[in-house]
This record gives C-alpha cells, structure tokens and sequence, in this order.
C-alpha cells in the first residue's frame, strides 16, 4: 500500500489570511511536537542502552519523557482540527444532508473552541502557580512550568482553529 504523505489540507485554510495564519501556526507547532517526540524517543534508546551495556540509565529520564509526552501531545491538537483528523461518530448522522452535517460539525468545533479555551486559561493558571511555588521535579529539579508553556500556547492555537473551523461549517451551512 502507497501513502501520499503529502497530506493536502482543506481549501477553507486558504481562503483568508486569518486561515493561513492559523494554518502556519498549526503546521509550526505540529513540528515542534514531532522533535519533542524525538527527542523522547532518543532519550528512550540512550537510556535502555544505558540500562543493558553499561549498567547506568539516564537518570530522570522518567520526568523528562513525562514532561516532553505531555507537550508532545498538547502540540499535535491544533493540526489534527485543521485536518479535521479528530474522532467523528457519524452514525446518526449518515443519511443527514450536508447542511445538517455542517451545522453539527460546526457546533462540535465551537464546542471545542470553548473547552480548549478553558483548558488554557487553567493551564496559564497552573503555569503561575507551579512557577511562583518554584515547583521542580524530583530527580532532576527541572522547573515544572517549563512544560505548561508549549501547552497553554497549544490549547488556545486550537481554541483559536476550532473557532475559526466552527465559523466556517456554520458559514457554509449559512449560503449552502
């Protein structure tokens, strides 16, 4: 089996530059949380090798591969609204005319828009809180807000995709 690895993103992210902007964002972020992912991937191998040739992990490894994983996923969320890869349970909806589905699919990504709104709101308030308590992680001390950063700024690029991806359905159900 061949895959396009090209992955075309819809039209509607071009259509504006408010879409391009936040599609650019989307794209950048995805690509921090791949090397976040290698990264975790690399310290993974070095300290399994650590553990089986030499008898000496890395030690913390655990914090950090916890730390980068949560980061990791944060970063991912706002490309997978743009291509729309989020789980959809279509079964009630299979015979629904495309104006019915863009409405739902448009109140979904507002809702969306909202929970991940709130999610970075308390993340920035967690952020403060684990920064002023100079909260650090056990073996390596490594400041714990380091990771809620990356991830404030992930939840509201998404809360700022699904909105934008929410005005679009319900635009489209609007004139179509």
């Amino acid at each position: 089996m061949k895959e396009d690895l090209s992955q075309s993103v819809p039209a509607m992210w071009s259509a504006t530059p408010l879409g391009r902007a936040l599609l650019a964002l989307a794209r950048a972020l995805a690509v921090v949380g791949g090397l976040v992912l290698f990264a975790m991937i690399t310290l993974s191998v070095v300290t399994v090798l650590g553990r089986w040739l030499f008898a000496s992990p890395v030690q913390g490894d655990f914090e950090l591969v916890q730390l980068g994983c949560a980061v990791c996923v944060a970063c991912f969320l706002p490309y997978c609204q743009v291509q729309r890869g989020h789980v959809i349970v279509d079964f009630f909806t299979l015979k629904a005319g495309a104006g019915t589905k863009a409405m739902l699919d448009g109140i979904a990504a507002l809702l969306l828009a909202l929970s991940a709104a709130v999610i970075a709101w308390r993340l920035l308030l967690g952020l403060v809180a684990v920064r002023t308590a100079n909260e650090s992680s056990m073996i390596l001390g490594v400041p714990i807000w380091w990771a809620y950063a990356p991830m404030v700024a992930a939840f509201a690029l998404l809360a700022a995709v699904a909105a934008y991806t929410a005005w679009h359905d319900l635009l489209a159900r609007k004139t179509g």
